[in-house]
């Protein structure tokens, strides 16, 4: 093997010895592997605390082990909030933990993009794929808004669109906690200029977002971003009661995906006004 691909990954166990034990201790499915995680480890440390800054509060409240589901607001094809919650996680020196990403993964054809999403820890959309991680123990981020937050144009930043009940509805079925987590600066960092709506349509697309770097500059370099100081905000659970009528237990999913959905604005809110304040 090339000496330098080596490098990363000797200085990645040096450095993360109780993530990859913890890591090691969960499922291997759907294509997990720690060593595209330290690959790619160097960029996500960039990102985290030198580009965006990030500030996080409240990630002691995820618990250390046992099954949980965050739900999070997000923009743009890259769900970037949930690779920032992967990094906080990997990082937290009271029990790190890995992160199994829900996501959308149909629009993606390439098999060599899904393959690599797969080793950091993305997982395909479906009820079946959520019951299976969450039945063994494992921790878990969702982003209901879908592709609606990926079409938002920049006008109406941080104003998160209605939640998909059905993503959370495995998490009530199993009566697994669920945290909220409300990001601020995602939707300036990579700001949706413009929706190109008929062009999507062309192009047989579900999103076509168009921003300063998409699409008019080569990749990589159209994955780029604004310096954005990010804000990242872990909301405590809401205990709730499950039951085994079906119509109930869809009720139930929708209240729940409803407040959570509520929960996250304000938090949103709070945070804008506190970073305004901060400037004057």
């Amino acid at each position: 093997m090339n000496p330098s691909k080596l490098l990363p990954i000797k200085k990645f166990t040096e450095e993360y010895r109780p993530y990859i034990k913890a890591a090691r201790q969960t499922e291997k499915n759907y294509g997990f592997d720690l060593r595209r995680v330290a690959q790619v480890e160097p960029v996500l440390a960039f990102l985290y605390e030198q580009w965006w800054r990030v500030q996080v509060s409240g990630l002691d409240r995820l618990p250390k082990n046992g099954p949980a589901v965050i739900v999070g607001n997000n923009s743009g094809l890259i769900p970037w909030p949930a690779l920032m919650a992967l990094f906080a996680l990997m990082t937290r020196e009271a029990a790190p933990r890995r992160l199994n990403i829900i996501a959308d993964m149909d629009w993606v054809e390439d098999p060599s993009i899904k393959a690599a999403a797969a080793q950091l820890g993305f997982v395909p959309w479906s009820s079946e794929n959520m019951k299976a991680l969450l039945n063994a123990g494992e921790l878990v981020a969702v982003f209901p808004e879908g592709l609606a937050a990926i079409n938002k144009p920049f006008s109406e930043r941080y104003r998160v669109r209605d939640f998909d009940w059905t993503r959370l509805l495995p998490a009530i079925e199993l009566g697994v906690n669920i945290y909220t987590m409300s990001t601020v600066g995602c939707d300036e960092a990579i700001p949706n200029i413009l929706t190109a709506d008929k062009l999507k349509a062309l192009l047989g697309l579900p999103a076509l977002p168009v921003t300063p770097f998409f699409p008019w500059l080569p990749f990589p370099f159209n994955l780029g971003s604004f310096p954005v100081r990010w804000y990242m905000h872990f909301g405590r659970h809401t205990p709730y009661k499950t039951t085994t009528d079906r119509d109930a237990l869809e009720e139930l999913a929708k209240s729940q995906t409803r407040f959570a959905q509520g929960e996250i604005q304000a938090e949103l809110n709070r945070l804008l006004r506190g970073r305004v304040k901060s400037y004057i």
